[in-house]
């Protein structure tokens, strides 16, 4: 059977709880602070880019003083970066895995790229800041690395089911163009059926001609 607590035990007690959740409540709400930043970096870098967008904007957005945004970023080159590495991106890997697998080059892609595209859209706005925005960033090649990506891609498929060489400005081409395709469905983005249905139409056309539709 236990014994009652005194005051002085008592007090000690609730002192400590006291403490306990002011600690707590102090972290949720710099939880939610970043958050709100993160979200208005976000939208403004979206909506303008990185040279254009001011701290100001971003502050206004997230409803605070521009100068709480520093307690977080140390400048906007560091709030851009956490945007712009805040989903998975690697071409260089699916390709690889597209690589290896077995099949049409239709049937890989469905089997191993797709998903893949369809979750990077999930972070259409972010994917189109590193893509469209990042000028001035050390992100600002990203469109090009890309592209480069699907190049070499496309051209070891070629290599292996052509029936002659092609020119390489074909390759720059197809991949400019399914790179480009991939960001319009991200700059139009509605909901993830919608994206999901012209990602489908998108490979098909890519992979069998416009006549197929």
């Amino acid at each position: 059977m236990s014994m009652p607590l005194t005051k002085k035990e008592y007090r000690v007690i609730m002192n400590i709880y006291s403490i306990l959740a002011s600690e707590f409540m102090a972290q949720v709400l710099k939880e939610e602070i970043y958050d709100r930043i993160f979200r208005a970096g976000l939208d403004v870098f979206y909506e303008k880019d990185f040279r254009s967008a001011k701290m100001q904007d971003i502050a206004a957005r997230a409803h605070i003083p521009v100068g709480l945004i520093y307690t977080y970023f140390k400048n906007k080159e560091a709030l851009f970066d956490k945007i712009a590495s805040s989903f998975p991106i690697d071409f260089k890997r699916i390709a690889r895995e597209e690589e290896a697998g077995s099949g049409l080059p239709s049937e890989r892609y469905k089997t191993i790229a797709e998903g893949y595209l369809l979750d990077l859209l999930k972070n259409h706005k972010a994917f189109v800041v590193l893509m469209d925005k990042s000028g001035g960033t050390k992100y600002e090649c990203a469109k090009q690395d890309l592209i480069a990506a699907l190049g070499k891609h496309i051209k070891k498929a070629l290599i292996k089911t052509a029936a002659k060489p092609y020119d390489g400005l074909l390759v720059h081409i197809l991949a400019s163009n399914f790179a480009e395709s991939l960001l319009e469905v991200a700059r139009h983005y509605e909901s993830q059926k919608r994206a999901a249905e012209m990602l489908r139409i998108v490979a098909k056309c890519y992979y069998e001609g416009v006549n197929a539709l």
